[in-house]
């Protein structure tokens, strides 16, 4: 594809500036049930986005089909695009940032593996959980490899190319002792194939799920809650669109007149790094073409200011972030900086408290504006600062921005899911635990 002479075609038919970004994507996916491959799927996807500048508008297409002649369609339906908006917005086409940051590309190609060691590697995953003597069933055992790439070119000269390679696989096994039946999987992403160890997941696997058995629920009232890294993670996720710009702009944070201002305690750092080196992904420029950067949203308990994409940089007089993904403004490898105690030491103090490992309805359950959340939950007792029993059937409830402002440590286990977003245990003073009624 000649990225040059669509730009040049969009010049000449009027508009200002125009930006080509071209992303490409394959996968294989490999799905084994009861020691059979019964899904083997293969997918390879381009797709192009163009933006153009036509009298001050911003016009955007995105396309699958490739060909000059379809451009050429293209480009006429943004300036048709660009004619129909009425709102007067910042129409910006990026001329490049003074520097960007190196990032060292995995160069493992997944496709020089034989297909038979994946298919044997993953039939042995399913097989080692289902093997067990409780586990009744083996929902699904999966294994997918990833390859993304885009190349960003525009008219004022500036030319960019990024890609990221990885693969991960999973098995839900389904455990049952008497009466009572629980799932459990372990998630592992890997960037070599080498890292892939399928009789260790399994063994994680087994290990989660077992311990899950025989689970009770516990008498209403407040405990000292502890998060697991990936709970509370979670919990950043949902919050996270409220250190954007575009929800201060359309007054939907909280944070809108709180810059400069204590939100949460003196130890709580929340820090957005697009290059942190335990993320699975390192980011070196957004999908406008900003170098990306490491940023504090919270230092120290106080709020730094808002992420943004040009348009929003524009509004505001700022300088553009590097958070533009995916036509919004979203963050990199968002994390709540650790603290230097172990898991057993966080717990230690607690003598009555509640371990969360699991917390389901995430996005149905929370308030992000109020802050208010109620979800359903899983994890363990801790009694005299050991972990001790499992227990379902809780709800959590609180407020988020109270539990900014409640903990009363963090773990120094960080640890990055793959979406991006990372955090260490944390421990909270008191939150509403409802389980039986008195």
């Amino acid at each position: 594809m000649n990225t040059k002479k669509w730009i040049e075609l969009g010049l000449s038919k009027g508009l200002s500036d125009v930006e080509i970004s071209v992303s490409e994507s394959s996968s294989l996916k490999l799905v084994s049930y009861e020691g059979k491959i019964e899904q083997n799927t293969i997918s390879d996807v381009s797709t192009v986005s163009i933006r153009g500048v036509f009298e001050g508008n911003m016009g955007k297409v995105k396309f699958e089909y490739i060909s000059d002649e379809h451009v050429d369609k293209m480009l006429d339906k943004i300036i048709e695009n660009a004619k129909v908006l009425t709102v007067k917005e910042p129409a910006i086409i990026y001329e490049g940032s003074k520097t960007y940051p190196e990032v060292k590309e995995n160069d493992f190609d997944f496709s020089n593996v034989p297909m038979t060691k994946k298919v044997d590697d993953l039939i042995t995953l399913e097989m080692r959980i289902r093997n067990n003597e409780k586990v009744s069933n083996v929902q699904t055992a999966v294994y997918q490899e990833n390859t993304s790439g885009a190349i960003l070119t525009n008219s004022k000269g500036l030319h960019l190319a990024r890609k990221n390679r990885f693969a991960y696989a999973y098995g839900v096994g389904v455990f049952k002792e008497g009466e009572d039946v629980t799932t459990a999987y372990e998630f592992d992403i890997f960037k070599t194939y080498d890292q892939f160890d399928p009789n260790k997941l399994a063994d994680i696997t087994i290990e989660k799920g077992l311990k899950s058995l025989g689970p009770v629920s516990l008498p209403t009232k407040f405990y000292p809650v502890v998060f697991s890294n990936e709970t509370f993670s979670n919990l950043l996720s949902v919050f996270s669109g409220l250190y954007s710009a575009e929800s201060a702009y359309r007054h939907l944070t909280p944070y809108e007149n709180k810059v400069g201002e204590s939100i949460a305690q003196s130890n709580f750092n929340l820090i957005d790094d697009p290059l942190h080196e335990k993320a699975y992904f390192q980011i070196p420029f957004d999908d406008e073409g900003v170098a990306c950067k490491k940023k504090y949203i919270i230092k120290d308990g106080v709020f730094q200011g808002f992420i943004n994409d040009l348009k929003m940089a524009s509004i505001f007089n700022h300088d553009p972030s590097g958070n533009s993904f995916s036509g919004g403004i979203q963050t990199t490898n968002l994390f709540l900086e650790p603290g230097e105690k172990s898991f057993d030491a966080l717990i230690e103090p607690i003598s009555d408290g509640v371990y969360i490992t699991e917390l389901v309805g995430l996005h149905a359950g929370v308030k992000a504006i109020s802050g208010e959340f109620s979800l359903q939950a899983r994890g363990f007792k801790i009694e005299n600062g050991k972990v001790t029993y499992p227990v379902n059937m809780i709800v959590v409830s609180g407020n988020f921005f109270d539990v900014m402002n409640a903990i009363e440590g963090f773990a120094n286990d960080l640890k990055f899911d793959v979406s991006g977003f990372g955090s260490p245990s944390v421990y909270v003073k008191s939150l509403s635990i409802s389980g039986e009624s008195k």
